[in-house]
């Protein structure tokens, strides 16, 4: 006999039922309105009952393309109501990167601003505007429940080295998955609580939107890292969480150079290692409140979480062996760290990083059509990594990223960890080589033509195979800073591009880059 348990998610119910509990209280300021618990839901409910009334059925693929913003929250809401597949497009995507978007996940109605409208139809979608909304609040406990196995969201990973796979989790994944986030919390939320989020909405920001919502706490909703005004938030008081990723984080402590902000009780940080010359700054301005995280698009945070207090110590003295660490399994969640045979390793030993969980994908979606997960449910994240004696995961780079130069295998993250106190950020990369195979590289976020002396002082513990054969800074680039994707991550393929746009490599034995 089947367990109903979980045979259906009653998202309407849930959400009406948040907002008979918190309805006066602040749902989500945005820097230029707010609203609350009751209008949000009854916005969404309208909204959820005109996609239900454009045929909009369990599982069906519906895309939003919206900024940071209250919409976003309220449309993200009614997506899960109606029981859609939440089709998750960056705002600020480009007509290519759209139309690839649209293509992978089969999305064909759009909900939008009337800015973007234009641009959908051209693509052959139809639009649904959040203007066109009306203000009229409408009930979402009268919504179906949905059935757990329907595609609840089709996301899209940062392609780092290619273009972008669509990922698509069932309704059940995710239902799962916002209860682990919050049981994950070190901290918990209270209606009094004040959430800063920065960084898209379509990712992290989305995420822990909804776990703070179950709690009746406030967000605060920025588009985008305006530093003074983060700055303005945080002296104004009131906000005591942040989701920082390194980027932001890194942003943040160089405004702040000099200051201290205590009153935060939990920075949320993840989507790339953090270093420790980073946390140290961090720590002196915030405190021992950084709490780091582990996710993929093809498994809902959290994969593997370190609390505060365990950040803190474990960043007071890293200790041997190779990576950052990024904490123990979340609750539900498997690790496994198997060779190039698909063999599992012992404690310690470095390979690839496997996951699964109750939470995850259902699968992915390529040129090739819907690829669902392997017989053993375990997912490849691409990752290398090491499980250490008390079971924490450590990242040590990306299988794609390991750069193989004179027989010898390289991790970039390694060369970038030593690199780290010396520029805000480095990036180590290769370029193709006939004589080494590949040549390391290492490119800083920074103007100073003094850096790579202070590089070159830096790298004196790395063994002489892992040093880059060239060091280059923005100018030497024609850039202002390394590009990144729209979670902050920076792209080493776009790096690479410019690196081979701006000079030649001079190959042989004594390889070296001249400009062009």
């Amino acid at each position: 006999m089947s367990d109903p348990t979980f045979e259906t998610i009653p998202w309407g119910r849930d959400l009406a039922a948040r907002a008979a509990q918190f309805g006066p209280g602040l749902a989500v300021h945005d820097g230029a309105g707010s609203i609350t618990y009751a209008e949000l839901t009854g916005r969404g409910g309208r909204l959820a009952h005109m996609l239900r009334e454009r045929g909009a059925a369990h599982g069906m693929p519906v895309a939003s393309a919206l900024p940071n913003g209250i919409p976003a929250v309220w449309t993200a809401a009614a997506m899960r109501a109606a029981g859609v597949a939440e089709v998750a497009l960056n705002a600020h995507q480009t007509d290519a990167e759209r139309q690839h978007c649209l293509a992978l996940s089969g999305a064909r109605l759009v909900v939008t601003e009337a800015a973007q409208a234009a641009a959908f139809r051209e693509a052959g979608c139809e639009v649904l505007t959040v203007e066109d909304v009306p203000d009229d609040p409408a009930p979402l406990d009268d919504l179906p429940p949905v059935p757990a196995g329907a595609w609840g969201r089709i996301s899209f990973t940062s392609g780092t080295t290619g273009k972008p796979k669509a990922i698509v989790t069932t309704h059940g994944a995710r239902w799962i998955g916002n209860l682990l986030q919050r049981a994950s919390f070190a901290a918990m939320p209270t209606t009094e609580s004040r959430v800063l989020l920065m960084t898209p909405f379509v990712h992290g920001a989305g995420i822990l939107t909804m776990a703070f919502h179950d709690r009746g706490a406030g967000v605060v909703l920025l588009n985008g890292v305006d530093v003074p005004v983060v700055l303005r938030v945080l002296d104004e008081g009131g906000v005591d969480f942040v989701f920082a990723p390194p980027t932001v984080l890194a942003k943040l402590c160089a405004a702040l150079e000099g200051r201290t902000l205590p009153g935060l009780k939990t920075i949320f940080t993840g989507t790339a290692p953090l270093l420790p010359a980073l946390y140290h700054r961090a720590r002196a301005i915030f405190g021992p409140v950084i709490r780091v995280t582990y996710g993929k698009s093809e498994i809902n945070n959290p994969i593997a979480a370190l609390s505060p207090a365990e950040t803190d110590a474990w960043y007071a003295e890293p200790g041997a062996g190779d990576g950052v660490c990024v904490g123990f399994p979340g609750t539900g969640v498997e690790i496994e760290i198997r060779d190039e045979d698909n063999h599992t390793l012992p404690a310690g030993e470095v390979g690839e990083v496997h996951l699964r969980g109750r939470h995850m994908a259902c699968g992915h979606i390529d040129a090739d059509g819907f690829h669902p997960l392997p017989p053993d449910g375990f997912h490849a994240t691409g990752d290398l990594g090491r499980i250490d004696p008390r079971g924490r995961l450590h990242l040590v780079g990306r299988l794609a990223d390991v750069i193989k130069s004179g027989g010898y295998k390289v991790h970039p993250d390694e060369i970038e960890h030593a690199l780290a106190p010396t520029a805000p950020f480095v990036s180590v990369l290769s370029l193709p080589s006939e004589y080494w195979g590949e040549v390391i590289i290492a490119v800083a976020e920074t103007t100073d033509a003094g850096w790579p002396e202070r590089a070159r002082a830096a790298l004196g513990d790395l063994a002489r195979h892992k040093h880059p054969r060239a060091l280059l800074t923005m100018p030497d680039l024609a850039l202002t800073e390394l590009p990144r994707n729209a979670q902050g991550k920076i792209m080493r393929r776009l790096i690479r591009e410019q690196v081979l746009a701006t000079h030649t490599l001079i190959d042989g034995p004594y390889p070296k880059l001249e400009a062009r």
